[in-house]
């Protein structure tokens, strides 16, 4: 930040004189970098940026899991309904409150550290199909795999969505939870 002062004196008079004074602060706004589609940024891959363009969703740059399933073996309902942006923190909480401590897809997510950050989670079923679509699909960028990605929402007692990593159909929601799928993390800036 720049500051500059522009500071002028009048003297007038012999005996007694008058000083004006004129000070102009200007401050010069740094511009911010424009956020893209692609770029690295937050700890991953930007692949959502809200109407503001100063947040939005990244995708960790690699996979956290090649293979593991939905659930901590409880076939139990745990209400990780959400589907919209922003739903998967809240549905991933919701998994692990359900299914306790363990090695499974939603917990992976939360138990991640990467480039500094630890808020990772498991993507709610429309960030999971924006993430694939916009990195995969339309830049070829964020090496997804040929093969289906756990989602964070749940589609039944038995089901999760998933999404398959190199088209861009919605998530479909009969997979079974005790299947292995891959997992990428993502996070919110």
């Amino acid at each position: 930040m720049k500051t500059s002062f522009n500071l002028r004196f009048i003297l007038a008079g012999l005996m007694g004189f008058t000083i004006l004074f004129n000070n102009s602060c200007k401050k010069e706004e740094k511009e911010e970098p424009k956020l893209r589609i692609g770029d690295y940024y937050a700890g991953g891959i930007i692949f959502y940026i809200d109407d503001s363009g100063k947040h939005g969703l990244v995708s960790a740059p690699t996979d956290q899991s090649t293979g593991i399933s939905w659930f901590n073996g409880s076939n139990v309902t745990t209400n990780a309904t959400g589907t919209d942006y922003g739903t998967g923190a809240a549905n991933t909480d919701k998994i692990i409150a359900a299914q306790g401590p363990g090695i499974y897809a939603a917990n992976i997510c939360k138990d991640l550290v990467l480039n500094g950050y630890t808020d990772w989670y498991l993507p709610s079923k429309s960030e999971a199909f924006e993430m694939y679509f916009k990195l995969n699909v339309l830049n070829k960028i964020g090496n997804f795999a040929d093969e289906l990605y756990w989602s964070s929402t749940e589609a039944s007692i038995g089901n999760a969505y998933s999404q398959y990593g190199n088209d861009g159909y919605p998530p479909n929601g009969g997979y079974y939870k005790n299947m292995s799928l891959r997992v990428r993390a993502v996070r919110a800036f």
